[in-house]
């Protein structure tokens, strides 16, 4: 690679990591504050929490880096017109594809790290976030008790907890369990912790009594030092375990395992959705192609840049809102999935024709010439009235 290619791919490179940093930072802050809303706030660590939302980077880098890659683009071909570094490497003889070819390698490294991000990584992390996730739902206790208030942990089991100590044990703890029709149960205990028993979440009380049948007025209670009280609610769990398009592998998604059991609505959104993550994946590509299309094509200077660099994002989002609405169109019951692809595929097409030929007569291609120059002889010879 010359010098002047490492120059630029290193300029393109730290620019891509500061934007995604500065982007991915803002996008990261909502997605953890919105995953905390989800587990209501039920997390026994910073460090546990940190690690859950380590979980969401991979989709977020799917969503943030091809608009950071436009920024970073946009903004080192902005500073590189200023300083008329581009100006001195078009006069050395350098073509357009060669003062392109640096960003477009970037772009085309971005495009192969986003493969790897949407058909490997995003799905077996989310799979993990949601299975984490599950695992503080199941967690009655953990969940619902909170301190200084009844806490109804479900129909007929109400559970008052005084304070929660430094250690995590519970201080004077009150349950009432009319869980069973025909009795009712309520243990009061000085402490209490969570423990597994029998692979069941249930809490060892601590120097309490039972008191029964509340409901006849049967006047007895039970002491006891410890007491281990499993909660008799049952819960439903589901046999088979169904997964979101984003947490589902690609080819889970082009070809169910269990596709006979699927409705065809199902079979088809989960189609549509495989074959959008593969167009997806050229979006990084795209932007790269359009910015020095946009760009490369023009006459270096400090008059139009600021036309150029509004076209290249006008244009950027154009895309991006053609690809959805085809997108929209494949998911239409009379759609076809090749609507998918059309967006991307264009694009790349008309990109390239552009950055080849456009932006002066010079470089269109000769049977373009030769119809401008008879144009122009039969203008001159046509006779004067």
């Amino acid at each position: 690679m010359p010098r002047y290619a490492r120059y630029l791919f290193k300029q393109y490179l730290i620019a891509l990591l500061i934007f995604t940093l500065m982007f991915g930072g803002m996008v990261y802050i909502v997605q953890s504050v919105q995953l905390l809303d989800k587990i209501d706030g039920r997390i026994d660590s910073l460090l546990y929490f940190f690690g859950l939302t380590l979980l969401l980077l991979p989709k977020l880098f799917v969503h943030v880096m091809p608009l950071s890659m436009l920024a970073a683009l946009v903004s080192v071909k902005q500073r590189m017109i200023n300083d008329n570094e581009l100006v001195i490497l078009s006069a050395s003889g350098q073509n357009r594809w060669q003062l392109a070819a640096p960003g477009l390698l970037l772009c085309l490294g971005v495009t192969v790290f986003l493969a790897l991000m949407e058909f490997q990584v995003q799905p077996m992390t989310m799979q993990e976030l949601r299975e984490k996730r599950k695992e503080i739902a199941d967690n009655l206790f953990v969940n619902l008790i909170k301190p200084g208030t009844f806490s109804e942990i479900g129909k007929g089991l109400t559970i008052y907890v005084n304070s929660i100590s430094d250690k995590g044990f519970y201080e004077n703890i009150i349950i009432y369990d009319a869980t069973k029709e025909d009795r009712s149960v309520v243990y009061i205990a000085e402490s209490a912790e969570i423990v597994q028993n029998n692979n069941q979440p249930g809490m060892r009380l601590v120097n309490g009594k039972v008191l029964q049948d509340l409901q006849n007025d049967i006047k007895g209670s039970l002491s006891f030092e410890e007491y281990v009280y499993q909660n008799t609610l049952e819960t439903k769990k589901p046999k088979d375990v169904r997964f979101k398009t984003d947490e589902m592998y690609l080819r889970d998604l082009l070809s169910p395992p269990n596709a006979s059991q699927l409705a065809p609505q199902t079979l088809r959104k989960y189609e549509i959705s495989g074959h959008k993550r593969i167009a997806n994946i050229l979006t990084p590509l795209i932007i790269g192609l359009i910015v020095s299309a946009c760009i490369l094509t023009g006459i270096f200077g400090r008059t139009g840049n600021k036309r150029r660099m509004s076209t290249c994002i006008i244009v950027t989002l154009g895309y991006y809102i053609i690809a959805m609405i085809f997108a929209g169109l494949a998911e239409s019951k009379s759609g076809i999935i090749a609507n998918i692809y059309t967006p991307p595929v264009f694009a790349l097409i008309i990109a390239c024709l552009y950055l080849q030929f456009g932006g002066s007569k010079n470089n269109w291609p000769s049977i373009f010439k030769s119809m401008t120059s008879h144009t122009s002889t039969a203008d001159l010879n046509k006779p004067n009235h």
